[in-house]
């Protein structure tokens, strides 16, 4: 613990990159997957303003536009899409202009579409920041890791970059388990991810990746995650040292891809203590009857996740289910000018309010239907009112140039006469 008190004294602030911009795009996310839903949070969180504050603008990059809408539009998150010219294809330089922030995920662990990532983003101007994400890749052996790093070195020329790479995913919440980073040109041919490779959580993967694309240490980094589920190994020493100190998700992703296991054992080697540690101190039984209760608050927690991602989807389905039964029911009565989809948006607020109403019925919860629709009714009075205010407002402060602008003046001459 001395180790990273020390290090947590002596290291100045993260810095963040300098060019991250106010647009960052995300690609090879299924809409209709969790970690779509995930990387859009990790991306729009108000405990990351790092991330939050600076993108005012995020693009899903997906095969279909309707399918992103229906599944990644909520009541608090807005997002713009662009649609891919065909099933699973990256998005093109003219879709990324105006982007300067890329996160890019690659499923399967196929290297082959890294070229023609860095391709697309040499060809887009305004991207400055690259984040690779290959998920998938447990099959991957080490030469060919160190291949694709030559390659990025040598073709990433007018952006910054990060590669994360790691085995197939699970459904475990991020920051459940301790995890290892190693350089790839540290691997071992034959076992990147190590004799035991298991599984990595999708989460924490993503919590990584974002993350990285934030810090200016990780930039030209090309790196291999593995879950580290031994509570006495190095890393479960690290990463819980870290988080029981104050370190934040930031700082804790910045020091394992800067420093992690390697630098501590380096830090050994240059005090010459002996051999670096294999294994961390034995725990004590208080020390392990802590770490069991810590574990089952975060199975309870991880629980109680996936019912309310189960409670979100099932609200959404209701949601949908009573806006189009509307839609239909207002088109028989008369002609609508506008399609289903669009009438779908418009009445998205109402759908959530009827299909909450609902689904608390079925579950059998207290429900007072009278007065709640009494006050959504208010509620939507005072939204419309104050919209309404900001709008006269706006107007009351136009000037006679923003509402008729001068004419041109300037003689304008036609031919060569």
């Amino acid at each position: 613990m001395s180790y990273l008190s020390e290090i947590a004294q002596s290291s100045p602030p993260v810095v963040l990159r300098k060019h991250l911009g106010s647009t960052v795009v995300i690609s090879g996310f299924n809409p209709e997957e969790a970690a779509s839903q995930e990387i859009l949070a990790f991306l729009n969180n108000e405990f990351s303003p790092h991330l939050s504050d600076t993108f005012k603008k995020i693009i899903a990059h997906v095969d279909d536009v309707k399918v992103g809408k229906k599944r990644l539009i909520g009541r608090n998150a807005r997002y713009t899409f662009t649609q891919s010219e065909s099933a699973g294809a990256l998005p093109t330089v003219a879709q990324l202009e105006g982007v300067s922030s890329w996160v890019a995920h690659v499923a399967g662990g196929e290297l082959s579409k890294l070229e023609d990532i860095v391709a697309v983003a040499e060809g887009a101007e305004s991207v400055k920041n690259v984040a690779i994400l290959v998920s998938g890749a447990q099959n991957v052996k080490g030469e060919e890791l160190k291949k694709v790093e030559e390659m990025m070195k040598s073709k990433a020329t007018t952006f910054e970059y990060t590669l994360v790479v790691v085995p197939e995913w699970n459904d475990e919440p991020e920051a459940n388990c301790a995890f290892g980073i190693v350089n790839v040109t540290d691997v071992v041919d034959d076992a990147p991810f190590g004799e035991d490779v298991g599984s990595f959580s999708r989460e924490e993967s993503l919590r990584i990746i974002t993350e990285a694309l934030a810090i200016d240490k990780a930039a030209g980094k090309c790196v291999v995650a593995t879950a580290a589920p031994d509570a006495k190994s190095l890393e479960t020493y690290l990463v819980q040292g870290m988080r029981e100190i104050g370190f934040d998700r930031l700082q804790e992703v910045e020091h394992m891809v800067t420093r992690g296991v390697k630098g501590y054992n380096e830090m050994l080697a240059t005090e010459k203590e002996g051999v670096a540690w294999e294994k961390a101190p034995e725990p004590t039984d208080e020390e392990l009857a802590l770490e069991a209760a810590s574990k089952e608050e975060r199975m309870v927690l991880m629980r109680q996740k996936r019912q309310d991602t189960e409670k979100e989807e099932e609200l959404k389905a209701l949601a949908t289910e009573w806006a189009k039964r509307e839609f239909l029911r207002k088109s028989l009565k008369r002609r609508i000018p506008i399609g289903e989809e669009e009438f779908i948006e418009i009445v998205w607020d109402r759908a959530m309010f009827e299909a909450d109403l609902k689904y608390r019925t079925m579950m059998g919860l207290a429900v007072n239907e009278s007065e709640e629709r009494a006050q959504f009714k208010e509620d939507q009075k005072a939204r419309k009112a104050a919209a309404y205010k900001k709008e006269q407002d706006r107007w009351n402060n136009l000037s006679t140039e923003d509402i008729e602008p001068p004419e041109q003046t300037t003689a304008v001459t036609f031919g060569g006469m």
